[in-house]
């Protein structure tokens, strides 16, 4: 793999290797980076992966003797803000009573961090709403105007960055930044990143899903509200500017009325307020098809007005804060244009169109779709299909692009993923490409069993739930806990959860109940079961006996109910494939391959996981699945499951 890597950066081709789980792929990249002579950029999907390069790889590299200068850099919105903070401690509020005893902590620590990285609040609630207001975003940024600029912990690490010769990134900061330095009406000058000659993708099966969220738009709730508070502060006190202190002021009223107008254009909604609760059988996201949202436009016209209207009263200001607020709001304004019956003007995303051209609602290779999280509504618009995007954004800008992952192939072939990130089409490579399937070292027929059951219910029948716990109360006696139990869903996760936890006598641990490093450290202390869904499926690394049983409750179809995903599918179907087989299927396959690769992380590791869906052993597609699976024995009972722990086992060679 070194080498294929090496001849990549020296030819200036596209590589895509899988790598199965103990090749020591990174130091396979790493290596070659380091020596290349070029400015690389490594980009992971998880923030696992990036620590295990800077506190295992490239101290082993050092430790070598092989010289290069090594950054590491994250979004901005891991970094906390003086500027920010400093603003938000003159009048601090919270969403919860019970999160101001939590800020003390975040105070205690700005005062002695080094970095301001948020990865040092690990103890701190995921949800923490003060976290959104300290902590840098692009918005607000006034740059080298900034009093803490000589402080900035931002700056700082683009500075390092700058001066390196290997940047190690993830995915979503390298999209953000590509998308901005790319598009036609944003900011090359605003690029976080430094200038780079190559890039290395691991972790790449992640690479589709986190372009298509960036190279698209994402316009919520929030942000209207954010922008009104904002606007309130930075015009405080501004006599010359009482007129866009009113506009201000009708921010959140405006913004709220619209997005509670959008709210009950949602299918089934039936003009639930928005914030209210969902009913049973309905979605968190829905298709926005055109038209949808005529009723709101009443509301959206009111809410464009305004922010046109303040964006005039404050243009031209000397104040970097006050002209930070006027681009804000021109580019809410032209956000909204997209989801409006008349759109104009170009977006930094790939979402962007000419005069007389369609407009976004109107194009069949973008997704209008909305959804509700965390109490907020979310309208976005989506590309259908990122592969043109990265040809012209990416691959036709620089040379040598390297994509790796223990899991990119199906059925042994990598020519899914090369389609899905438009290296490739249906008549072969699109660049000078090279492909290469790399087995892991270790021995899975020895180390690893795949338990199906004989019978279980169709996980859309009544009982499924009840069904997965009767099948869990014997595994997890083989194993004595020690397992993950990984859902598709989270309502299955808390159903069984619920049925479950007062009778076992293991340590029960549920995502979300505490945050995922707490989690992590609890699993790794005692014997525990750990209930969870998909932010557990791939990042977390759990090596030795504290991990021996990894049950999959149902094969990870993508739901066709999800926007995006039943746009696709109907694309395929317009151009006459199967999209079951050439797009579900394969999918699919790659999901249940990334469940299955947190059991064996070493070695000496041993261990089943149990998948408990039966159309893996019934359908035809179920061998598919299967041959793209590492080797393991196939077991069909909990006997069989017991028999095979139990049984004396060689220490693996390394």
């Amino acid at each position: 793999m070194a080498e294929a890597v090496s001849s990549a950066l020296a030819q200036g081709r596209a590589l895509a290797v899988e790598a199965g789980t103990g090749t020591g792929k990174t130091l396979a990249y790493l290596v070659p980076a380091a020596r290349s002579g070029l400015k690389v950029i490594v980009s992971t999907a998880t923030k696992t992966l990036q620590e295990q390069l800077a506190d295992k790889d490239v101290p082993l590299l050092r430790a070598l003797g092989i010289e290069a200068r090594f950054a590491f850099l994250k979004g901005r919105q891991n970094y906390l803000c003086l500027l920010r903070k400093e603003q938000f401690d003159k009048a601090p509020t919270f969403e919860r009573r019970d999160e101001a005893p939590l800020y003390g902590k975040l105070d205690e620590w700005a005062q002695r961090t080094a970095t301001g990285d948020r990865a040092e609040l690990a103890d701190l609630p995921e949800g923490f709403s003060a976290f959104r207001e300290v902590f840098s975003t692009a918005e607000t940024c006034t740059g080298q105007k900034c009093p803490h600029y000589d402080e900035c912990f931002v700056f700082k690490m683009r500075k390092v960055a700058s001066e390196a010769d290997v940047v190690v990134v993830n995915h979503h900061l390298f999209f953000a930044d590509l998308a901005l330095r790319t598009s036609s009406a944003g900011d090359a000058g605003a690029a976080v990143l430094p200038r780079y000659d190559a890039v290395i993708f691991d972790e790449a099966h992640a690479v589709e899903e986190v372009a298509t969220e960036n190279f698209g738009v994402q316009l919520g709730s929030f942000r209207v509200g954010e922008l009104g508070r904002d606007a309130a502060r930075v015009l405080a006190g501004r006599a010359e500017l009482s007129a866009a202190r009113d506009l201000a002021a009708r921010l959140g009223t405006v913004g709220r009325a619209f997005f509670e107008a959008a709210s009950r254009c949602r299918p089934a909604a039936k003009g639930r307020p928005w914030g209210g609760e969902r009913s049973a059988g309905e979605s968190d996201r829905w298709p926005i098809p055109p038209g949808s949202l005529d009723p709101a436009e009443p509301e959206r016209e009111a809410l464009i007005e305004v922010l046109r209207a303040l964006a005039a009263q404050i243009s031209g200001s000397a104040d970097e804060e006050v002209n930070l607020l006027e681009r804000r709001c021109s580019t809410l304004a032209a956000e909204l244009s997209l989801f409006g019956r008349r759109s104009a003007g170009a977006l930094r995303s790939d979402i962007e169109y000419d005069e007389g051209e369609a407009p976004p609602q109107e194009r069949t290779d973008v997704v209008l779709w909305g959804e509700s999280r965390l109490g907020h509504l979310f309208l976005h618009a989506s590309p259908l299909d990122v592969a043109s995007i990265l040809q012209d954004r990416l691959y036709d800008r620089i040379g040598p692009v390297v994509f790796t992952s223990a899991t990119l192939a199906v059925d042994g072939s990598l020519d899914f993923f090369a389609r899905r990130v438009g290296l490739a089409d249906a008549e072969g490579p699109l660049f000078p490409l090279d492909v290469k399937v790399l087995p892991s070292p270790f021995d899975y027929r020895q180390n690893a069993a795949l338990y199906v059951p004989r019978t279980m219910p169709d996980p859309l029948e009544d009982g499924f739930a009840e069904a997965v716990a009767d099948e869990l109360r014997a595994l997890l006696t083989v194993t004595s806990g020690r397992a993950f139990v990984l859902f598709t869903s989270l309502r299955n996760m808390r159903k069984v959860h619920d049925l479950l936890a007062p009778e076992l006598p293991w340590q029960v641990l549920l995502q979300g109940e505490r945050p995922k490093a707490q989690l992590l450290r609890s699993f790794r202390e005692k014997p525990s079961v750990l209930f969870a869904s998909q932010s557990f499926w791939e990042g977390v690394d759990v090596p030795g006996e504290a991990l021996s049983l990894v049950v999959i409750d149902k094969l990870p179809f993508a739901s066709p109910q999800e926007p995006l995903v039943q746009a696709r599918i109907e694309r395929l179907r317009s151009q006459g494939e199967d999209p079951f087989d050439a797009f579900q299927v394969p999918q699919a396959a790659l999901a249940l391959k990334q469940g299955f690769g947190r059991l064996i992380r070493h070695a000496q590791d041993r261990g089943i996981v149990a998948v408990l869906d039966s159309r893996l052993s019934r359908r035809a597609y179920g061998k598919r699945l299967l041959q793209s699976l590492p080797p393991a024995r196939l077991l069909r009972s909990v006997e069989e499951a017991r028999a095979f722990f139990s049984a004396p086992h060689p220490t693996a060679a390394m």
